[in-house]
């Protein structure tokens, strides 16, 4: 019984950090009032629901010592970094006003949660069900935002929906059930209907969002896959699809059927236009380069970032940042495409994975980029688990031997 609540428990958690938790981000824009009534009470229940799964997985806090102790010192080293930065550095006032909310927002929202992940041993169980949640909760979600955007806002260019969030967030919950859509339909592909009208939905929150970074997703996503598969007659479809997706973006924006989402994709594509973030890319490689060893400041003056997570730690952190960011993703080394094989509920974890990584080149700072640190310890955790399983089955004593 107690195993029971145990498992419940944790599945209830997963769900809340991977996606549950923009349900609290809904109902702000259509009740007209600061989200913060909702997120922070959220947060605040989270943080101690994290607490409560790290206490009753300590078994896997030991046995996942050096995960744990390289994921604490990353976000320990950042924090710091970012105290020594408000302290040194000059900021405009509103960005100033926010030095707490950073801190707690690197170690509450982030770090306290993202060990409880790498506590849990995800099992096919948990996957497969904590999946289908997900799958059924989006489908409601987005339909809700779907309608709410239709009946009621009817903006639709770099509209966040009903989510209080960024727009470009809103474009990756609608590649996340897209991803989600497709995976069930192969699961089962007599079962049309509801992957039919997840890819819709997925869609509509692309198209509403005008976000360019879902669909450099999407194509990173398709390329992973296609190196694993590696058959010819794949890659020459995807290069028609390439080949047809340009051309009807070259087409579409010398025409009057141009909206602002063509021709956001028309700049990236032929004139390289990151509207603004080549500028902040290189001043964050300039602060790197006078500050090799620990990094300098955290933020820019006016509270902005490089835009890309593989500057901004060497901005922020330094030569010390990346060592600590290398450590940090050390067991994505034990990664096999048979963990995979054994559990394809797996697979969607993985693929959330390279979509978020794809997000923070392009997006977020490093305490707001909660999504790509959730999955990327989701998949850690995974790992850990079905190396620990392969160990125990390897072990005729019928235990793993050895730390990890």
């Amino acid at each position: 019984m107690i195993l029971l609540k145990k498992n419940n428990l944790e599945l209830l958690f997963l769900f809340l950090v991977t996606f549950g938790y923009i349900f609290f981000y809904s109902f702000a824009l259509p009740a007209k009032i600061p989200n913060e009534y909702f997120s922070i009470p959220f947060r605040g229940v989270l943080f101690l629901i994290s607490l409560y799964v790290i206490f009753l997985n300590f078994e896997n806090v030991s046995k996942r010592k050096w995960t744990i102790i390289f994921t604490t010192l990353f976000w320990l080293f950042y924090t710091f970094k970012s105290y020594y930065s408000f302290q040194n550095y000059a900021f405009e006032p509103e960005v100033k006003n926010m030095e707490y909310w950073v801190y707690i927002k690197s170690i509450c929202r982030n770090l306290v949660p993202l060990i409880a992940i790498l506590c849990i041993n995800i099992t096919k169980e948990i996957s497969e069900k904590l999946t289908y949640f997900i799958f059924h909760f989006l489908l409601i979600i987005m339909g809700i935002s779907f309608l709410y955007e239709i009946l009621t806002t009817q903006h639709f260019s770099r509209s966040p929906g009903i989510f209080s969030r960024y727009y470009i967030s809103t474009g990756h919950y609608g590649l996340s059930l897209i991803i989600l859509s497709v995976f069930y339909y192969f699961l089962n592909p007599s079962k049309k209907l509801k992957p039919a009208l997840g890819v819709f939905l997925g869609f509509f929150a692309l198209y509403i969002s005008s976000a360019r970074s879902p669909i450099l997703a999407v194509a990173v996503i398709i390329l992973v896959l296609l190196l694993y598969i590696n058959k010819l007659k794949y890659w020459l479809g995807m290069a028609l699809f390439i080949l047809i997706f340009v051309a009807g973006i070259y087409g579409l924006r010398h025409s009057s059927y141009a909206t602002e989402y063509i021709i956001r994709l028309y700049d990236a594509i032929f004139e390289g236009n990151a509207y603004g973030r080549s500028h902040y890319l290189a001043k964050g490689w300039e602060i790197f380069m006078n500050n090799i060893p620990f990094g300098g400041r955290t933020l820019f003056e006016n509270g902005m970032y490089p835009h890309n997570i593989f500057v901004e730690v060497p901005m922020t952190m330094g030569v010390t940042g990346i060592i600590l960011f290398v450590l940090y993703f050390k067991d994505l080394w034990k990664f096999k495409p048979e963990y995979i094989k054994q559990n394809r509920y797996y697979l969607p974890y993985f693929l959330f994975f390279i979509q978020y990584l794809v997000l923070v080149q392009t997006s977020y700072c490093i305490f707001d980029n909660v999504e790509f640190w959730c999955f990327a310890a989701v998949i850690i955790s995974i790992i850990l688990f079905c190396y620990d399983e392969k160990i125990k089955s390897n072990d005729s004593r019928g235990y793993a031997a050895g730390n990890y």
